[in-house]
């Protein structure tokens, strides 16, 4: 089954437009492709799969080297030039010039394709994933932070928008959750890496959040970590 969600089209014309996202998508490499191709019973070791593979690879290569479209049930394959030249006499120059490699499914994918039994599924809230953090002064870990300095957050998912007041980096004191204390300034917010200032904090221990929209603009979400932080 190929798991789909829906979500939201922001791009699309009208408001209730949404469009499929596959669900549950991993990256599968060479390693696994072969480990599948030697499964019991089809009479292929290792090394004889990555030879043949090879080989397959080898003989693509060579035919697109010399111009030729290779075309396979599996993929179609052409190579082209990419770039302006500036009349007739001009020559092939790689600072001004490239050669891509175009491919696209073959018959048998294409025919695949419409073998494939989708299934819907409901999209899960992609809150973010606080991993770390650490002190910009001493250097320490999910241990300590010093009032008035800087620290850094690891994890994923942690990218928000800055003019938000809703959003970012909070310190919250453990025996006191009504007592939020956003940080005031970010040197770096990227997806897993969040780089920022802390302000005059009171001694104390403190819980440390991270808040992010969802994909449809309409939720806050929330991630936590999971250590105490130590204001002495």
């Amino acid at each position: 089954m190929l798991k789909y969600a829906l979500v939201e089209n922001v791009l699309a014309p009208t408001p209730s437009g949404y469009v499929a996202l596959v669900s549950g998508q991993e990256t599968i490499g060479l390693d696994a492709v072969i480990g599948y191709m030697i499964s019991e019973g089809t009479g292929l070791t290792r090394p004889q799969a990555y030879a043949y593979f090879e080989k397959l690879v080898q003989s693509i290569e060579f035919f697109l080297g010399l111009g030729f479209r290779v075309v396979t049930p599996l993929v179609r394959i052409k190579p082209s030039i990419g770039g302006v030249f500036t009349g007739p006499d001009d020559n092939f120059d790689p600072s001004r010039h490239q050669i891509n490699i175009r491919s696209s499914s073959g018959l048998r994918l294409l025919d695949y394709a419409t073998k494939i039994k989708p299934e819907k599924v409901e999209i899960a809230p992609q809150e973010p994933v606080v991993r770390s953090f650490t002190d910009g002064v001493n250097k320490t870990m999910n241990t300590t932070a010093v009032s008035d300095s800087f620290g850094t957050i690891l994890g994923k998912r942690l990218k928000f928008d800055e003019s938000d007041n809703r959003l970012g980096i909070f310190f919250i004191q453990a025996d006191d959750a009504t007592n939020e204390i956003p940080m005031p300034g970010y040197l770096e917010v990227m997806p897993s890496k969040l780089h920022f200032r802390i302000p005059v904090l009171p001694a104390g221990s403190y819980k440390i959040v991270v808040r992010t929209l969802s994909r449809d603009g309409l939720n806050v979400l929330q991630g936590e970590l999971k250590h105490r932080i130590r204001v002495d």
